[in-house]
């Protein structure tokens, strides 16, 4: 979808999103650049309206998913649909806060830290809330305890990501993580849908854990970059 500029300095639809996504992506995960970024570009032209900034779109991003999570908490499939459609939302949201601080040169460090620290919440929460909500539905305690190592296995694979950026002194990225983001959003709204939450804590189990192995292997065998020698006495 390729909108044109805005007549007076209007909203630029190109100019607002991230740079292109890398090579290597499937097209498939890249659901968020081509689908929710022209959904959030809606959000973005009514913000500019009504004089919003980027900002009071990430707490509302958060609020949302925040409201999403508690209807997971109901443990029936109608509460599931609710927190489903709710979550998606927020996906929009947040993909608009950036947008909208692009489009009106709004960048700033503070602002992209707020995201990144609602976001990592927002992700706890929701997942935390929809492994709860499948237990009182089903009341499958055993799943619901691999469930719990699966959240935390998320959260780590999260943490690394992190960890090795900050090694590797890595300042901007690709947007990749955003665009796996917004897959994996979409994927829980679907399996709320059909009432399989199981199937997606699944996949939020054994992806995490398959990522972990990978990053340990190319972070200290494959990519382990070479020590500076030390200095001579």
């Amino acid at each position: 979808m390729r909108e044109e500029p805005e007549a007076g300095g209007g909203f630029d639809f190109q100019r607002s999103l991230k740079s292109a996504s890398p090579r290597g992506l499937l097209r498939f995960v890249q659901f968020d650049r081509f689908v929710n970024r022209p959904l959030a570009s809606l959000v973005v032209r009514a913000a500019r309206k009504s004089g919003l900034r980027p900002n009071h779109l990430t707490v509302a991003a958060f609020a949302v998913a925040v409201a999403g999570a508690l209807f997971y908490l109901r443990g029936n499939h109608r509460g599931f649909i609710v927190a489903g459609a709710l979550i998606y939302a927020s996906t929009i949201l947040d993909g608009a806060d950036g947008m909208l601080a692009r489009s009106k040169n709004l960048c700033t460090r503070f602002g992209a830290y707020l995201d990144l620290y609602l976001d990592r919440i927002t992700d706890y929460l929701v997942m935390g809330a929809m492994a709860t909500g499948y237990y009182l539905q089903s009341g499958r305690l055993g799943f619901y305890i691999l469930s719990l190592f699966g959240l935390g296995a998320y959260m780590l694979q999260t943490l690394l990501y992190y960890l090795e950026r900050e090694f590797r002194r890595i300042q901007t990225g690709s947007g990749a993580s955003g665009e796996f983001r917004g897959f994996v959003y979409l994927g829980i709204f679907v399996f709320s849908l059909i009432d399989r939450l199981d199937l997606v804590i699944m996949i939020l189990l054994c992806v995490p854990v398959l990522n972990i192995v990978y990053r340990f292997i190319r972070f200290w065998i494959i990519e382990r970059p070479e020590e500076a020698p030390p200095p001579s006495p």
